[in-house]
């Protein structure tokens, strides 16, 4: 049988890493504001550095790009993560693939999640 002996000091650094129960609240809404790119039910493109994209539980999520050529034509599209993640969270960047846009991906920002009235302001034609 094996113990574990921990010293005071021990438990205090141990205690220092555990979230507080505010945390925890926060890293559940934090979680809240992303999406997994396999996720994506819908999306629809206004201009050429804009895209709106719907999630399978209803967000909207916006996202940027400097300029993405035919992203407007686009009957499909692919997101990847870009630092490996499996999440899209605000400020993460991603690579756009589609075939409208041609063969190199555009490089994406994802710039936030709408609110329910910012979905329903959309001209209907944007929203996703």
């Amino acid at each position: 049988m094996h113990r574990l002996i921990l010293s005071s000091t021990a438990l205090i650094a141990l205690s220092a890493c555990a979230p507080s129960p505010g945390m925890a609240t926060a890293s559940r809404a934090d979680a809240g504001q992303c999406f997994r790119p396999n996720l994506v039910r819908n999306f629809t493109a206004p201009n050429d550095q804009t895209l709106y994209v719907r999630t399978a539980d209803a967000g909207v999520f916006q996202i940027e790009t400097p300029f993405c050529r035919d992203m407007t034509r686009a009957l499909s599209i692919a997101l990847e993560p870009v630092a490996g993640s499996s999440r899209l969270c605000p400020g993460d960047q991603a690579a756009l693939l589609s075939p409208a846009t041609g063969p190199q991906p555009c490089r994406v920002r994802i710039a936030r999640k709408l609110t329910t009235a910012e979905i329903e302001a959309l001209p209907s034609r944007d929203r996703p």
